[in-house]
């Protein structure tokens, strides 16, 4: 009988068929490798997570990124649409893990931090007087928490 992967050839019996203790070894064996992908895993989402964070907080709105923002309002307009999600983040980013965003309470927009407040401060000083609106809010709660914030760039009547 061939032997495979399962046992090494001294714990087999006459028959070839590997010992019990064999088994638990594979199966033990098979959970650390897949425990040690899920950490690979993890720690590629925590960095991604981190880059992702640095970025929100490192970039600037500059002229390019208003005008790319701009062009997707007008192709969204073109589709007949009055809003459009201009992105989200985690309310954890927030001074308060995003409480004011939730309940709607007054001084939420100092709570905004990094990309989110930059957008905020040039809705209110470029965007809010052409008539545009914006909304923020919490769309998600996982476990009943407040997850992601979304930011809605609407420009209905």
């Amino acid at each position: 009988m061939p032997q495979d992967d399962i046992a090494p050839a001294s714990s087999a019996n006459a028959f070839g068929i590997p010992s019990a203790a064999d088994i638990r070894s594979l199966t033990e064996e098979r959970k650390r490798l897949k425990a040690a992908e899920e950490a690979r895993e993890r720690a590629l989402l925590d960095e991604e997570e981190k880059h992702r964070k640095d970025l929100f907080f490192s970039r600037k709105l500059t002229p390019e990124v208003v005008d790319r923002i701009m062009r997707r309002v007008r192709t969204a307009a073109e589709n007949g649409q009055s809003e459009l999600l201009l992105g989200h983040f985690p309310s954890a980013w927030c001074t308060d893990h995003g409480r004011k965003i939730n309940v709607r309470e007054d001084g939420w927009p100092d709570t905004l931090q990094g990309m989110a407040r930059e957008f905020y401060e040039f809705w209110d000083a470029n965007l809010k007087a052409s008539g545009f609106h914006i909304a923020v809010e919490i769309i998600s709660f996982p476990d009943g928490m407040p997850g992601e914030v979304g930011v809605t760039l609407s420009w209905s009547a």
